[in-house]
């Protein structure tokens, strides 16, 4: 059983924060590269679903078909805390009978890890950290 699959189940979402690595300047250029590495990793085209301005500078995203919804929120992060490294936060849901939630979430971390331009960490709905491709500390 995988570490992902423990956390599973029909209704049970994760939650995944992403961050670039380097610097690359404001939210909305970093949501729109970032929503375009998460439209390859899921081999599916959001090209109808541009990010939208959200309140103080962030931005917002969002994709629905009949296997999926998808869903990205960037701002500029929290200070002292470990979603400043991650701003960015990432929701998938299976509507497929074929693919559960869990394997969603799974390609997504796999998949944005191997493009070594963000760190990524995973949490269950519980808020518990599941995965992470850098150091998140141990005070949860």
């Amino acid at each position: 059983m995988g570490k992902y699959e423990v956390h599973g189940g029909v209704k049970r979402d994760f939650d995944l924060h992403a961050g670039p690595v380097e610097s690359e300047g404001d939210c909305k250029q970093f949501g729109d590269r970032l929503w375009a590495d998460v439209a390859r990793v899921l081999e599916v085209s959001f090209a109808g679903s541009p990010g939208e301005p959200g309140d103080r500078g962030s931005h917002r995203y969002r994709f629905e078909d009949d296997a999926m919804s998808v869903s990205l929120y960037v701002d500029e992060g929290e200070p002292g805390w470990v979603f400043e490294k991650v701003p960015a936060m990432l929701t998938a849901r299976s509507r497929s009978e074929s693919a559960e939630t869990r394997q969603l979430a799974e390609k997504l971390y796999a998949g944005l890890v191997a493009t070594g331009t963000c760190f990524v960490a995973v949490f269950a709905e519980d808020g518990m950290p599941i995965d992470a491709n850098f150091d998140i500390g141990d005070d949860w």
